[in-house]
């Protein structure tokens, strides 16, 4: 008998510490995650109000996390400001349950709108107290959920950067009786400026589970306002970005912190917004690209400036600035069928804001484009922002492209890889087009063009022994070699 039951526990014994073949590997977020791994994980994300205004809460769907997560989002920072009662919990929630099996990262913000106002002892009691509670609510959920202390260190407290490392003290240390190795983040009394990082000291209870926060043109950039200037995206703006980017990457290394920018925005959406979509698309791909080539992670403000919250569809207008964000892109354009050709072509030129269609539904392939509208797109090709047609004329001329004449004479082909030689500086060819019959018909002053042109794989023949230089073309056709020159210059 005795035999028998120690036979038992021993069986039990070694299935308790050998693990089954057949179980599950842990989820990602059952374990505490290295804040610079989480760092990389947060990726691309937006800002919500899905917990913070009526129209917010009230037009939450549980659908919309997967929305966001099928169109490139990574993670959403949650914005909230009521107290923390049953029924705002019960949301908030759903919402972060919604995210988690969507597979979206949350985070949760609070406002602290009192706190910022009068940075007393009895507000911070009351923050103090708001996120024992929330944090008690969420011990148990996914380490993929993160705490954002104070939503934008504003109005009196911005100027009082003792009391404010004071408060993240006290706040830290709250949160970590119940969510000992839950991420924090807290936040320098500047957001938008990443030189005030260095005001920050690192709470004693953060554990090493801690990230800073800072923002970048939250509010948008802004065409009056030098510290936060872009007009056409110059040397001297893109420095301004970049500089503000290196001195979060030296805080981060000098401290072993990581940082994220918690908000920006592609254009001044809380200023009544002066940026056309062709603006905000410039300075949203040149932030992007820059943060991403520096490893830091970000969030858009805001849901409502790129999401229909009432018809749960990203609004059409928003798409090329979106595209030029998270890199996705679904044509508006019913002309152009997915397995077309030049789709993927015309998806470049569209995402990119070289051209655009005919009409809100039609890009209309096979119409031509006049000389003055290839002066446009060439124009933002190379990254200038014309404001009309008689500026791009006059870009055309200064660049050396064109003479200016017939504006509205229809581009041909040997015209169209002209323009893209002189862009691309005139370089010397000695490809021989003898197998064309029609090379003789090439104008001389294109003819090492379409040499460079059909050598670098721009332009094939429209058959294997004709290129058809004198030939209209087609917006379709124009639209692909754009796509290769792109390609070709590293664009």
């Amino acid at each position: 008998m005795k035999k028998g039951i120690i036979l038992c526990f021993t069986l039990l014994l070694l299935l308790s510490v050998i693990p089954w073949a057949g179980a599950a590997e842990a989820a990602p977020g059952d374990s505490p995650i290295d804040p610079f791994v989480y760092q990389q994980m947060l990726g691309k994300g937006m800002d919500v109000d899905w917990c913070k205004t009526s129209a917010g809460k009230s037009l939450y769907s549980s659908a919309v996390p997967k929305d966001f997560k099928d169109a490139g989002i990574s993670h959403v920072r949650i914005r909230v400001k009521d107290a923390a009662t049953e029924e705002l919990l019960a949301l908030l929630d759903r919402q972060v349950q919604d995210c988690l099996a969507a597979g979206l990262i949350p985070i949760i913000a609070y406002q602290a709108d009192e706190l910022k106002n009068d940075p007393s002892d009895k507000n911070l009691r009351q923050v103090e107290s708001w996120w024992k509670t929330v944090a008690e609510h969420f011990r148990d959920t996914s380490y993929l959920l993160s705490f954002d202390l104070i939503i934008e260190v504003t109005d009196a407290l911005k100027n009082e950067p003792d009391r404010l490392n004071e408060i993240y003290e006290c706040l830290v240390s709250a949160v970590r009786q119940t969510n000992p190795e839950r991420i924090i983040m807290i936040s320098p009394r500047m957001r938008s400026d990443a030189a005030y990082l260095q005001d920050l000291e690192i709470p004693s209870a953060s554990n090493g589970y801690l990230m800073a926060e800072w923002h970048f043109y939250a509010s948008g950039p802004s065409k009056e306002n030098p510290r936060k200037l872009w007009t056409a995206g110059t040397a001297a703006e893109k420095a301004l970005v970049q500089e503000k980017i290196d001195l979060a990457l030296q805080w981060q290394a000098d401290t072993g912190v990581p940082t994220w920018v918690g908000a920006w925005m592609p254009g001044n959406y809380n200023d009544g917004d002066d940026y056309t979509i062709a603006e905000q698309t410039v300075f949203a791909s040149f932030v992007t690209q820059a943060l991403t080539d520096a490893g830091i992670p970000f969030a858009v403000n805001a849901d409502s400036h790129f999401y229909d919250r009432e018809q749960n569809t990203w609004l059409d207008h928003m798409q090329p600035v979106f595209s030029a964000i998270y890199g996705t892109q679904t044509l508006p354009f019913t002309d152009v069928a997915a397995d077309a050709w030049y789709h993927s072509a015309v998806s470049y030129v569209y995402e990119h804001q070289l051209f655009s269609g005919t009409s809100a539904a039609a890009f209309s392939p096979e119409r031509s484009m006049t000389r003055q509208q290839m002066w446009m797109v060439m124009a933002r090709l190379e990254g200038v922002q014309p404001q009309s047609m008689a500026e791009a004329q006059t870009w055309a001329v200064s660049a050396g492209l064109s003479d200016g004449s017939a504006p509205a004479a229809e581009v041909t082909r040997q015209q169209l890889v002209t323009y893209l030689w002189r862009l691309a500086g005139s370089p010397d060819t000695s490809f021989a087009l003898d197998p064309y019959t029609d090379a003789a018909q090439i104008a001389p002053y294109a003819a090492e063009a379409m040499a460079w042109a059909v050598e670098q794989g721009l332009m094939n023949g429209t058959s294997a022994q004709t290129l058809s230089p004198g030939n209209v073309v087609t917006r379709a056709q124009t639209a692909v070699i754009l796509a290769r020159y792109s390609e070709w210059a590293g664009i």
